[in-house]
């Protein structure tokens, strides 16, 4: 999609979560797993932004902070202007009411003691919009909304798919009507065929009702789906942010086309045709990751200053930034081409 110049939904400025491992809590040196190391991050109104990446890279984090399902060790979390994080618990909680999340496991996500009435309803229960026959009526529509025939509303979650359950959780989601859905993986546990439905869902209520997406997930074809742009994600920190179009057709980080690499292809023709990047060696502890640039013990084009000197965002085209030492040094014009990492 084409940006304008606007004021973005959602800003993250040096978001930063740190867990304290330290073994022994008397020990004046503390060690701290970086689960997420200072992330900037913009999104626009009506947009999907997907987050990409390895298990363990911090998106998932990420998306907890801006709720403030967990709080955030340092950074800004700006929401129409303010700052999420500088609220009082109450203040909060009535912000909730603009931001919802539609969680990774159908399964977890719902109460197995409450029905399907009850699990929607809670929200504008909880936040006095709705009562009595105005709330039956309200909790018929979201049903009617996301595919599911009103009569289910008196049966329990464990009377339904994994994808019904997924879209019990959207109606839940959508209660409220609000600006901004954090998606956290919400197709990974589903059929592949289920996927598709629930994505189409998630892009027709995006269309009907104007919502904001976050979309966390950690497979590149649903990414492509659904995102208008994609930031890419390794070891807490963002490596690639660009267009759909820009990522898929021209990745910038080596990171990126070895994650495009390993999505399969279904035309076995097509298949030696294909560059296979095959990254050696295991995901760096995030409790102590590498000096430089965090991708360098996994990079068939690290050199030295990839071992010593941590790269900067730089801007290659409008909507398309890489953190890449390599690429930069391609050239004199620093112009970051595909060609420079293949």
């Amino acid at each position: 999609m084409s940006l304008k110049k606007e004021q973005p939904l959602l800003e993250i400025k040096g978001l930063k979560k740190y867990y304290d491992i330290t073994k022994k809590w008397f020990s004046k040196e503390r060690q701290y797993l970086k689960a997420v190391d200072g992330i900037n991050l913009k999104v626009y109104t009506g947009e999907t932004l997907g987050i990409v990446g390895e298990s363990g890279c911090g998106k998932s984090t990420t998306g907890n902070a801006i709720l403030r399902l967990i709080e955030a060790t340092e950074g800004e979390i700006l929401f129409e202007g303010k700052n999420l994080r500088d609220l009082s618990e109450k203040e909060m909680r009535e912000q909730r009411k603009d931001i919802q999340m539609i969680f990774q496991d159908p399964f977890s996500s719902l109460n197995p003691r409450m029905k399907v009435f009850d699990i929607i309803s809670e929200p504008l229960i909880s936040h006095k919009i709705a009562k009595g026959k105005e709330l039956k009526k309200r909790v018929e529509e979201l049903m009617d909304v996301v595919g599911l025939s009103p009569s289910y509303a008196y049966r329990y979650p464990h009377e339904f798919s994994g994808g019904q359950r997924q879209r019990i959780g959207i109606a839940r989601a959508l209660a409220l009507n609000p600006k901004l859905i954090i998606c956290d993986e919400p197709v990974s546990a589903l059929d592949v065929s289920i996927q598709a439905q629930i994505l189409n869902l998630l892009t027709k209520l995006q269309r009907d009702y104007n919502l904001t997406y976050v979309f966390i997930a950690h497979g590149l074809p649903a990414i492509k789906h659904i995102s208008d742009r994609v930031a890419v994600m390794y070891l807490g920190k963002v490596v690639e942010l660009g267009t759909k179009e820009q990522l898929f057709q021209s990745p910038l980080h080596p990171y990126t086309k070895a994650l495009l690499s390993a999505v399969p292809i279904p035309d076995p023709t097509y298949r030696d045709k294909k560059e296979q990047i095959i990254l050696e060696g295991e995901l760096p502890n995030p409790a102590n990751p590498p000096i430089g640039c965090r991708f360098h013990t996994r990079c068939p084009y690290a050199n030295e200053k990839c071992k010593m000197e941590e790269p900067v965002f730089i801007e290659h085209d409008s909507q398309h930034s890489v953190a890449c030492h390599y690429p930069i040094l391609q050239n004199k014009n620093r112009e970051l081409t595909l060609e420079a990492i293949t």
